[in-house]
């Protein structure tokens, strides 16, 4: 399929746009959808390859409360899941050396390989080290091709290195098998990799899309803005009054 020939917009100003996008996927978080004590009680069962469902942990949509993983950690760590669990919860908490310590002996088990995997490659992206992150969501997905949220690692670790072709290909992939509860994150994503690649249009057109979807999220709304400044002919960049607030196509 031929392409469109691209406009291209700032490179320096999309490259750092892309950066903080990259960053606060890595270190992202998401509200509780139920009470952790009941999460940890009712100890939800990964059947692979298939994705879990939308309220296990162990695919981002909720969260353990640390002290209670920890302890079914301690009680026996030889535990694939709970490793995970607790690799995840680390992670959350900011405490990402403790993470890979737990999370590392696991990374070829089969029944938890691929939330391992997921787990260090978004380790690894908030540590900046873009090639382990992109070698664990690679890992990742080859263990379970399923797993949304691999994808989408993949997708930042290889923007990050402006491989922006192959990341537009694994964001594409995460958003079409996502199941998850909140998908504007990957939209995000991937309308900054199309605006890279200079396809300002499409990427207005998918940001548009995810702010119908949540129009109260601030990132979509300013992302909006930056390419729509970026994406004008030199001769319109001038001093001019701020844009009014956007309007999302009826």
């Amino acid at each position: 399929m031929n392409k469109l020939t691209p406009h291209r917009p700032s490179t320096l100003s999309l490259a750092t746009l892309l950066m903080a996008s990259v960053l606060l996927s890595a270190c992202g978080s998401s509200t509780p959808k139920t009470p952790d004590a009941e999460l940890v009680r009712t100890d939800p069962t990964i059947v692979l390859p298939k994705p879990a469902s939308n309220a296990d942990i162990l695919y981002g949509e909720n969260r353990d409360t640390l002290s209670i993983i920890e302890g079914m950690y301690q009680r026996n760590k030889n535990d694939a899941m709970n490793a995970a669990r607790y690799g995840k919860a680390l992670r959350e908490a900011g405490q990402m050396k403790q993470a890979k310590a737990v999370l590392l002996p696991f990374s070829d088990n089969k029944e938890a390989g691929t939330l391992v995997n997921t787990e260090l490659s978004a380790i690894y992206l908030s540590d900046g080290d873009f090639n382990r992150a992109e070698s664990s969501a690679r890992k990742a997905v080859k263990q379970d091709g399923a797993n949304y949220r691999a994808w989408r690692n993949l997708g930042n670790a290889l923007d990050a290195q402006e491989k922006y072709v192959e990341g537009e290909t694994a964001f594409r992939r995460s958003m079409d098998i996502w199941t998850g509860n909140d998908k504007v994150p990957v939209m995000n994503n991937l309308a900054l990799n199309l605006a890279a690649q200079g396809y300002t249009d499409r990427a207005l057109t998918l940001l548009y899309q995810a702010k119908k979807m949540d129009p109260n999220r601030i990132e979509i709304e300013r992302n909006i803005r930056i390419i729509r400044t970026l994406s004008e002919p030199p001769e319109f960049a001038k001093d001019k009054k701020p844009f009014p607030a956007s309007k999302v196509p009826e």
